[in-house]
């Protein structure tokens, strides 16, 4: 009996006849598997909690790296001199957002504006109507040839009103052109004095408006583009007076000699030559107005076309 007692005691699972001993493993079971789903849920939880962490971690550069650009940007905006170069003056946050930022821009738009600003000023200027009163500011300048041999022609000068022309100063850059020795006077057969407008005078000398150069010129037909002589009237579009032609490109006071000498030509009797060659001086009584050709701009007679 002792013996079996002893076995019982020992292996209490395989006695059928003891089912408090069953209730007592099965609860010690279910603790064991609740130990497991609490240990299975921490392990889960601790997985989650390092992905946040790392998630973090990289959330964290992230950032600062947004902080630093800011920092990086606003700093060296803060310290530009833009207004008083090597000022040294610290700008608040507030100050460099509403004033600072935008002073870069202003200092580009303010240099394309200094470049522009010549550029719209000279449109301003060199504006020209497409037609005018038909109505003349006259030039009062006396100026005098400074050669004494040859014929001497006497010519004035007249501007139409609304062009931003001053009649003395154009008078005086035509007298200066045909007082040129490169000129026609160069020949020692002319010479040209500019007279008073009310004077006697042999030519008459316009700059006007595409319309009215239209008007003077006819019967040629100018179309509102180009110059002539017409009798004892010398007229000078005042478009192409101002704007040039894109022959002589940017060089308007080579284009303005080329026009003076050319319709003065036509006054002395020239008429329209072309190209000679390839390379070769244009002539001035070439119309180099609608182009050069294969020849190179000239404002001066050459010898032949005296």
């Amino acid at each position: 009996m002792a013996r079996q007692a002893s076995r019982s005691e020992l292996s209490p699972q395989s006695n059928p006849r003891h089912p408090r001993h069953i209730l007592t493993d099965r609860s010690a079971g279910i603790r064991r598997a609740s130990r497991r789903r609490r240990s299975a849920a921490g392990l889960v939880a601790g997985i989650i909690a390092l992905g946040l962490v790392g998630l973090g971690l990289r959330a964290v550069p992230a950032v600062l790296t947004d902080n630093n650009l800011r920092t990086q940007v606003a700093i060296p905006l803060a310290g530009i001199p833009v207004l008083h170069p090597g000022s040294a003056v610290p700008v608040s946050p507030s100050t460099m957002a509403s004033a600072e930022l935008p002073k870069p821009a202003d200092k580009r738009v303010t240099s394309v504006k200094a470049q522009a600003r010549p550029k719209s000023t000279s449109l301003r200027q060199v504006e020209v109507p497409g037609n005018g009163p038909g109505t003349y500011q006259a030039a009062r300048k006396n100026i005098r040839p400074t050669l004494s041999s040859g014929s001497l022609i006497r010519y004035d000068v007249r501007v139409e009103d609304g062009l931003s022309i001053d009649p003395d100063e154009a008078a005086a850059q035509i007298q200066k052109v045909l007082d040129d020795p490169r000129s026609w006077r160069g020949t020692r057969r002319w010479r040209f004095e500019l007279a008073p407008v009310g004077q006697p005078a042999k030519l008459h000398a316009y700059i006007v408006t595409p319309e009215t150069t239209d008007r003077l010129c006819a019967p040629y037909f100018t179309r509102g583009e180009v110059s002539c002589q017409n009798g004892n009237r010398v007229v000078l579009n005042a478009k192409r007076w101002l704007l040039g032609a894109d022959a002589y490109g940017s060089d308007l006071t080579n284009y303005r000699r080329y026009l003076v000498n050319h319709e003065f030509g036509h006054a002395l009797g020239k008429r329209h030559v072309d190209c000679p060659g390839p390379g070769r001086l244009a002539p001035v009584m070439m119309q180099q107005t609608k182009g050069l050709g294969a020849c190179r701009k000239n404002p001066w007679p050459q010898p032949g076309e005296d």
